[in-house]
């Protein structure tokens, strides 16, 4: 079973440099405090920005998250988060993705600016 799986995350869509991610919020989805945990929106936001780097590449390139930054902007309780990616910048070594979280209430939930090295070749462990 893959991490996404556990989650609960499902991929609305992905394709041309954009992909958007669902997740049905849930009691194990809080923290301490009440509200959605930070970490749910980083997964959400890792789903999505991995995808819209992912549609771009090309002839066995992959793309692998080498660094995120999140704003977060409005807590969460209950409903759903959807995080939309589209990627800003594609190039032959390195691909930028900024993404938008929303609550289904349309709200703006996180800021997230990512980036990727695009691989020729897959990571495999030696």
């Amino acid at each position: 079973m893959y991490f996404d799986a556990v989650v609960g995350s499902e991929f609305e869509s992905s394709g041309d440099g954009q992909a958007t991610v669902r997740l049905v919020l849930r009691e194990e989805h809080h923290g301490p405090h009440g509200f959605v945990h930070g970490g749910v929106l980083c997964t959400l936001a890792h789903q999505s920005a991995g995808a819209a780097a992912y549609s771009r590449c090309t002839g066995g390139q992959e793309a692998v998250m080498v660094e995120i930054k999140i704003n977060f902007l409005a807590a969460s309780w209950t409903g759903a988060l959807v995080s939309r990616s589209e990627v800003i910048r594609h190039g032959g070594r390195m691909s930028v993705v900024e993404t938008r979280i929303t609550g289904d209430d349309g709200e703006l939930r996180a800021l997230v600016t990512s980036t990727f090295l695009v691989l020729v070749r897959a990571l495999r462990p030696s």
